[in-house]
């Protein structure tokens, strides 16, 4: 039987469309029209021998096979773009955009960074940190092309890889925690995953709660959990000497496990894109 190959250039128009969420859209990025899009899929589509996208109105889906197909696809176009950087010329006046969470290893995640931006000193690289909810938007809007993010678990649009990390109560050594009337809390802005775990966990176990502290920064909220003004949700990375863990025992009740994803724009990455979600990658791996 032949060995059927299948078209990068294929795969490209399929991936994109379904980081777009659009043929018109992937058309405009991909510089052809509408109808050559749409040819393109059905090309892919009588190769595979399956449907891979489902229309519903303007919604845009994958069917099983497709999402079967995509995992591939992204794998192949990696090491396509991989290679054929090795024989272009580096990545003149390119951008690389990256938004790291401020909620979640910032520290560890900027400075796995610091080769890449070394390596690759003709690429504009703009970090970005800020909440995990303001991150995910910005990358749907075309606004960054990777972001490490906590997220739901169940949002697979752009994702690369993910982990699990089980959050813990913390508070300062002497922090009594018996001693509250209503337990004080020390968070980020509201729209926060580590702020929704705690109030919904706390409601859940009909305790009463207060907020004590807020700050958008990591350094600020660690702060102010050494420095005894409340108790916080934080994972093994942020956990800092002069902090205890509270458990169940302390009269706390159990948080759920964080999802942690990466994600990216895989049709707008180069050799420099790649390099830093490797980097990532890697430092994750070593912390989980």
């Amino acid at each position: 039987m032949p060995v059927v190959n299948l078209s990068t250039e294929l795969l490209r128009t399929f991936v994109t469309i379904n980081e777009v969420e659009s043929f018109t859209r992937a058309a405009e990025i991909l510089g052809r029209t509408q109808p050559a899009i749409s040819l393109q899929m059905q090309r892919l589509e009588q190769v595979v021998g399956y449907d891979l996208i489902e229309r519903n109105g303007k919604t845009i889906s994958l069917t099983e096979r497709g999402e079967e197909l995509e995992v591939h696809a992204r794998q192949i176009l990696r090491l396509n773009d991989l290679a054929m950087a090795r024989f272009d010329k580096h990545e003149q006046s390119a951008k690389l955009r990256i938004g790291l969470p401020v909620d979640y290893a910032v520290d560890t995640l900027q400075s796995c960074l610091t080769d890449v931006v070394r390596q690759y000193a003709d690429v504009q690289i703009e970090i970005c940190c800020d909440l995990s909810k303001h991150l995910l938007s910005a990358l749907r809007r075309d606004e960054i092309d990777v972001v490490v993010a906590l997220f739901d678990g169940d949002d697979q649009q752009f994702l690369f890889r993910n982990w699990k990390e089980q959050p813990t109560w913390v508070g300062a050594e002497d922090f009594d925690i018996k001693a509250q009337p209503e337990i004080p809390l020390v968070v980020h802005p509201y729209g926060c995953v580590y702020r929704d775990r705690m109030s919904t966990a706390l409601k859940l176990a009909g305790q009463s709660w207060r907020i004590a502290y807020s700050s958008p920064g990591i350094g600020g909220v660690q702060a102010a959990v050494r420095d005894g003004l409340g108790v916080s949700c934080l994972t093994a990375p942020t956990v800092l000497d002069g902090m205890r863990i509270f458990t169940e025992a302390d009269g706390l009740p159990a948080l759920p496990y964080l999802h942690i994803g990466l994600f990216a724009r895989q049709t707008q990455l180069g050799a420099s894109g790649y390099a830093a979600i490797d980097a990532m990658i890697l430092a994750l791996d070593q912390q989980s």
